[in-house]
């Protein structure tokens, strides 16, 4: 991977890389990852695309003020934003995963003209579920899922936190089989985690709002995933009418960090099929 690159975004100062030639794709973490979540994958497109990564705010190694704007989906979606265009990436094909599923919907729904192309593994916010029984089964899923996180957030255990949301999304021990590499990723994101469980509300984006999306969006979600990330994605799939919906067969939540050459594969398969 080339040396990261520095850019000021609303004041305050982002890593990226920027690898390869072609047209522009950016790739958006979530929750406990940073821009080194997705250089296995810039590698593996950057023979077809320039390949973007950044870290988000209040995410990764460097140190963020204090005074800066709230955690959340509204400020990372206007970094985002002006990131692109900080760059001149537009239109840009925009790939997002789980946390950063709703960060990629808000910006698209704010500035379409900057994406030529959104493709969304695992969204998590139910806002978009319209089902009351699709509802209240996310409600109790999320509430297994995120309650002892949480309470492992307050009393201070912020490894056994992420522990519980690595496993949670994976399965009992899935923290343990992840690669050195991907822990030490965790690990150096542990901080950001008290920041996201008491994150500003995200945006309520609608049914109808998704509904308006006029670029090709691509709604991809595992097999094997829980109910609180398959009924988001399920949810958007529909109320995105022109959606491309793939469900990749026994895979889950951390299909995109488990296997960067199959989701890398999907990537670029969604992206010719308009």
């Amino acid at each position: 991977m080339n040396e990261l690159r520095r850019t000021t975004l609303n004041g305050d100062v982002f890593e990226y890389f920027d690898v390869g030639d072609g047209l522009p794709l950016l790739l958006l973490h979530g929750a406990l990852g940073d821009l080194r979540t997705w250089q296995g994958h810039g590698e593996a497109l950057s023979n077809r695309y320039r390949c973007i990564g950044y870290t988000q705010r209040y995410f990764g190694r460097a140190s963020w003020r204090d005074d800066g704007p709230p955690f959340g989906v509204a400020t990372h979606a206007e970094d985002l934003i002006a990131l692109v265009e900080a760059l001149g990436l537009a239109p840009v094909y925009l790939v997002a995963w789980s946390y950063s599923g709703h960060v990629a919907f808000q910006a698209a729904l704010r500035r379409p003209d900057l994406f030529r192309r959104v493709m969304v593994y695992e969204p998590g916010v139910p806002s978009y579920v319209t089902d009351p029984e699709e509802l209240a089964a996310f409600g109790r899923d999320a509430h297994a899922l995120y309650g002892p996180i949480v309470t492992a957030v307050n009393n201070g255990d912020l490894e056994e936190a992420a522990r519980l949301m690595i496993d949670g999304s994976g399965g009992d021990g899935c923290l343990d089989r992840q690669s050195p590499e991907y822990r030490t990723i965790i690990r150096d994101n542990l901080h950001s985690l008290p920041r996201l469980m008491a994150q500003e509300p995200p945006p309520k984006i609608i049914c109808e709002d998704l509904a308006r999306l006029k670029m090709p969006v691509s709604v991809v979600h595992g097999g094997l995933t829980r109910p609180v990330f398959a009924i988001p994605s399920l949810a958007a799939a529909r109320c995105i009418r022109h959606a491309r919906h793939v469900e990749v067969p026994g895979a889950g939540h951390l299909w995109p960090q488990e296997s960067s050459q199959g989701f890398s594969a999907v990537v670029e398969e969604l992206d010719r099929t308009i």
